[in-house]
């Protein structure tokens, strides 16, 4: 059985998870209890591409560096994370938008112009699982929605090839909180999943400053890694990068 047949299985037992821990929250009424909410709606994740994206018999190089192409070629940028915790439950979801316009020199021909939109939602619940001194230890699972349209100019070349590309995966993992002081903390995450894609991980580990009770800053490095092959012949299309860079960001509490 083919990775890729996981969809059917994975996806709705993730989203299962995510509604059980959500009501099992809801559930929880001793008279101490209150919702937590953070908002990270300034989060910037400087990504760096290295792989490739075949759209049919046409693979396009992605090798974009976050300091000498992103910053030249990034045409738009948003991320926003959120969380609502409340005793050892905590769901949280993400929305990210990238637009890149690289244009890049190629073996084959002069030069290849490349439109590259990725957007990523991102849905889960998250269950403390133990306290070991200054560490929380969580359990984590959700459901991952993946966009990308993909435009290829070759120049000299034929028409543009054009495809845009949607699909879902489940995902589980392990996060850390390492309190370190009253104002630091260590968030370490990681996770694995499948169902469009053939395999992802994800990767995560940044130091979170609270400045106020309402607001921290928070710096680290993120890795993603995608597998995803869909399709044959003049309808196929494969995408096989590391997106990796450093994150940084704002967030709110209340």
């Amino acid at each position: 059985m083919k990775i890729k047949s996981l969809q059917k299985v994975v996806l709705p037992v993730c989203l299962s998870i995510c509604i059980a821990g959500s009501a099992m929250a809801a559930d929880a009424n001793s008279s101490d209890d209150e919702w937590h909410f953070t908002l990270s709606p300034f989060f910037l994740w400087g990504m760096n591409i290295d792989g490739t994206s075949q759209i049919g018999p046409v693979t396009a190089p992605l090798d974009i560096t976050f300091t000498d192409d992103v910053l030249e070629n990034l045409a738009a940028v948003f991320t926003v994370h959120f969380e609502a915790q409340k005793r050892d439950w905590t769901l949280f979801a993400e929305y990210q938008y990238v637009n890149l316009d690289p244009s890049i020199e190629t073996p084959s021909v002069a030069s290849a112009e490349i439109d590259f939109k990725n957007q990523l939602g991102e849905l889960g619940v998250a269950y403390r699982v133990a306290t070991l001194g200054i560490n929380d230890i969580q359990l984590l699972g959700g459901a991952r929605y993946t966009r990308q349209d993909l435009k290829v100019n070759l120049n000299p070349g034929p028409v543009p090839v054009d495809v845009t590309e949607t699909w879902w995966d489940g995902f589980v993992g392990l996060r850390i909180f390492t309190h370190i002081s009253d104002n630091w903390t260590f968030i370490g995450r990681g996770d694995i999943g499948a169902g469009g894609s053939d395999f992802v991980w994800n990767l995560i580990g940044m130091f979170d400053y609270q400045f106020k009770d309402w607001g921290s800053v928070f710096f680290g490095y993120k890795w993603m890694d995608y597998d995803y092959d869909n399709g044959s012949g003049l309808d196929r299309y494969a995408y096989d990068a590391l997106q990796q860079g450093p994150l940084a960001g704002l967030s709110f509490h209340w």
